[in-house]
């Protein structure tokens, strides 16, 4: 099962979709509530202090988690959906 989902032809543009989706929201969400949407604050912060490999890094693994997981999870249901729909058929 793991092998049919990850070489489904559309998998991995989602995965890519929604890392980006979750850096976008993630950081966002920080911004707002740490900053208060102070941008420049927070790119001198993380970028800018000797830490953006790090940051950058962590944005990326994190989103890559979050965007396989839910990828994943969602291909895996609809792989299932189609399989029961063809042994009732």
């Amino acid at each position: 099962m793991f092998k049919e989902v990850i070489n489904s032809k559309k998998f991995w543009p989602s995965v890519l979709f929604f890392l980006i989706g979750f850096i976008i929201i993630y950081n966002l969400c920080f911004i707002a509530f740490s900053y208060k949407f102070e941008f420049g604050a927070y790119f001198q912060d993380k970028l800018f202090s000797g830490h953006a490999i790090r940051f950058i890094l962590a944005n990326i693994v994190g989103g890559f988690c979050y965007g396989f997981i839910y990828s994943f999870l969602q291909f895996r249901r609809k792989i299932k959906e189609e399989k029961s729909r063809q042994k009732i058929n």
